[in-house]
């Protein structure tokens, strides 16, 4: 029989047992042990329903299947607040030639008006952004 995990914390009458992984602990079960003493017969039944040829139906307690779905489809962005003295076109303008001269023509980008509010603060009215999806 094992110890239950909910034992007296407070009872420091006991001595502390240190596990370095690499030897069985003396009375503590083992796995097979375990099994063996809450087996109620499964294994049996387990063994005449597999020589029985007889469908077996089990209900899962733990689901660890990974599944990775990757969607090429998302296009990154990021928004650039445009400055209050400012006016939109203007700096549209100056982000686009910006980045023009940064990535040489080496990758394609959009740029796009939107209105959004900040993340940060609490505000009653969108301001301008330039969204640049790369």
């Amino acid at each position: 029989m094992h110890t239950p995990t909910n034992f007296d914390q407070t009872d420091h009458t006991r001595t502390l047992t240190r596990y370095d992984g690499t030897s069985p602990l003396a009375d503590v079960p083992s796995r097979n042990e375990i099994v063996a003493e809450y087996d109620n017969g499964m294994t049996a039944i387990l063994q005449q329903s597999i020589s029985g040829k007889q469908p077996i139906h089990f209900m899962p307690t733990e689901v660890s299947d990974d599944t990775k779905y990757v969607n090429g489809g998302i296009k990154p962005f990021f928004d650039v607040e445009v400055l209050e003295k400012m006016s939109i076109f203007m700096f549209k303008s100056k982000l686009v030639k910006i980045l023009s001269s940064i990535l040489n023509s080496a990758s394609k980008f959009g740029v796009e008006t939107i209105s959004a509010f900040p993340l940060r603060g609490y505000y009653t009215e969108k301001k301008p952004y330039i969204r640049v999806r790369t």
